[in-house]
């Protein structure tokens, strides 16, 4: 069962397909069989199917282009705690960009942001912001919190 609206898969499909360029990897890390069902921290999901659903529209809109992973945490393997996390980035490459949470509502236009840029390559960073992290002597990691508040 999808999550998007038929209308909102059409609109991502026919945007895919002007823009994406370069193939992409979504990585899910989910613990499913929780469903709704509240639990202890660390032992519940209650939003992996939703997230879930989510990813596999993402990935059904140009299955062409976008390559959709899914990571069972509970199996010990996985290198994320919280879940749901989704990960995008270039196949082979360690993903740089991740969604703790489920990331709808305005979130998904960042997640939708984010596959287009790495699917083209680009940044829009300005000379300025270019010029600053190229003189960073130490990994810089940027954390961007998002709320509709």
């Amino acid at each position: 069962m999808s999550i998007l609206t038929d209308r909102l898969r059409e609109q991502l499909r026919e945007r895919f397909a002007q823009r994406l360029q370069g193939p992409v990897q979504l990585i899910l890390y989910t613990r499913p069989g929780s469903g709704r069902l509240i639990l202890p921290s660390g032992l519940g999901c209650p939003t992996c199917d939703d997230a879930k659903r989510m990813a596999e529209d993402l990935a059904a809109a140009a299955p062409e282009r976008i390559q959709l992973e899914v990571v069972d945490v509970s199996s010990g393997s996985a290198e994320v705690a919280e879940v749901p996390t989704l990960t995008v980035g270039a196949p082979g490459e360690e993903p740089r960009i991740r969604w703790q949470g489920l990331p709808a509502g305005f979130e998904f236009a960042t997640v939708v942001d984010a596959i287009e840029r790495v699917s083209t390559g680009a940044h829009d960073l300005s000379p300025a912001s270019l010029q600053g992290l190229a003189a960073a002597r130490e990994l810089v990691e940027i954390m961007v919190f998002a709320t509709p508040g």
